[in-house]
Parts: C-alpha cells; structure tokens; sequence
C-alpha cells in the first residue's frame, strides 16, 4: 500500500470493536492458537461440522464479525463484492493503528449467522483499499465450521404481516418462527423507508396466527440483510404479554404437530 492510500484511510472515520451480539452463543469468541475451532460452543460442541470451503456461501450484503488476530479485536463489516470461492470483499472501517499491524498479522477469524445457522473460518486480508470506500479483500477459506442453532424450535412458515419502526409501518413476510424470535422479509427500492432499520432497534410485529387471532410482538432486530430488492431481518422477541406467549407457543406447538416435527 502506498502512502497516499494510508493517509485517505487515516481520514475515515474511526470504527469501535463489535461486542459480541446478543442473538449468538455466549461462547462463540475466536482464538489464536491453530488448534482451536472458528465456532466455540461448549454446550453444543457435537453439532459444529467441518466442512470444505466450499459450503460457504457468502452473498453480497451478508453481514461478517471479523476477529483481527493482529490486535484480537472484533468488527463488523458487510460484503460488498465477491469471487466465489476465490475472494471477498468486506466494507469495514478500522482504526490507523489497527491497519498498520495487517501487514505484520493479517489473519482473521470471521463469522455469518445466515437464518439460523452459523458459519465459522479463518481466511486472511490479501488486500485493502481506502478508496472508494475503506475494503478489505479476504481470501476463501479451505474449511469452514457450521453450527446450527435452535433448529428443534425453528418452525418455518409463511405468513403475511407488518412491522412498525422508526422507518413508519411496513408489511413483511413471516419465514420461519421461535419462541425467542424469528425472521422475515420485505420487498425494497431505493427510496424505501425500511432500508433505514438498523440492528439493535426495536419494533413492533404484527401478524394473525390463525382463526382470526392477531399477535403483537415488540422485538429487537439481531439482523438486516438487503439483496436484489428485498430486506430479510431476523429479530428477538422482548417483553412479549403472558397472553401473547401462550398464543405463540400454541401456534408453534400446532404447527410442529402437523409437520411432525419434535
């Protein structure tokens, strides 16, 4: 990297480490040494696979938690770009500091939580940029981690609601639903309102549960992905009423009957 390209990067704005996000396993911190695992999970340690890279299937707009080994600090960044199986690219501000001990240690450790399952892998920053925007290139990883969290709850539906935010009121499609949450999608434009929503926010989901019977849910979004015109958000339910609770677990304890599930 030249100087010039230094001194742009030294410009942007500084970015603070990502704690640990709320919706993930407690234990779930990358290591240094090469003998531990991307994904740590004591509970569920049998239900982690190691895979051929391959089975990463990175989509622009993803959203990575990338743990600098150079500094042992956690960001968070979204793929912008990719060569599949070759490269990605990674939009993430970082501090001056941090970008100079790269070249020293350029390893990383990064994580996706993609609806419910969460990938682990180490790859390496094979290059950075500052303009247009601050870049970081990752390489392919040769195996990746898979962990898969709370398949027995998850119940994947389709059902038609809205949300109210900060953003107004939007109507969205229910994917799949758990005691603890769910997640749904939304057509976008360019000019949508919902493309304002941010992880960390709270709003208000409605949506009917069957025979006339609407549910109201406040939660938190955990998640916000945008692709080719659409939004998925996956989102924690908080201060749920004891009615509200009984009727989500009658509906999710229907459902699994019908689809035989556990």
């Amino acid at each position: 990297m030249d100087a010039q390209t230094d001194a742009q990067q030294e410009r942007q704005p500084e970015a603070q480490p990502v704690p640990q996000p709320d919706a993930q396993p407690d234990a779930q911190h990358a290591a240094k040494g090469n003998g531990r695992q991307a994904i740590e999970n004591n509970e569920a340690a049998r239900r982690v696979e190691r895979l051929p890279g391959v089975h990463l299937k990175l989509k622009v707009g993803n959203q990575l938690f990338l743990r600098l080994l150079c500094v042992d600090q956690r960001y968070e960044g979204k793929v912008v770009g990719l060569e599949p199986y070759a490269y990605s690219i990674v939009q993430v501000r970082l501090p001056q500091d941090t970008l100079s001990r790269l070249s020293q240690d350029p390893g990383v450790v990064a994580q996706l939580n993609a609806g419910g399952t969460l990938f682990g892998f180490r790859c390496e920053v094979v290059n950075r940029v500052s303009v247009p925007a601050p870049l970081l290139f990752l390489s392919h990883p040769d195996t990746v981690e898979r962990l898969v969290l709370r398949r027995s709850e998850r119940v994947d539906v389709t059902l038609p609601g809205t949300i109210h935010g900060s953003f107004g009121d939007h109507e969205v499609m229910l994917l799949d639903l758990a005691p603890s949450g769910c997640s749904f999608a939304a057509r976008s434009s360019f000019k949508s309102p919902l493309r304002q929503a941010q992880r960390g926010e709270r709003v208000l989901l409605r949506f009917d549960v069957g025979c006339g019977q609407p549910l109201m849910a406040p939660l938190t979004l955990r998640r916000v992905e945008e692709q080719k015109g659409r939004i998925t958000m996956g989102g924690q339910f908080v201060d749920v009423s004891e009615d509200n609770s009984r009727l989500l677990h009658d509906y999710l304890t229907r459902m699994r009957n019908l689809l035989g599930g556990d």
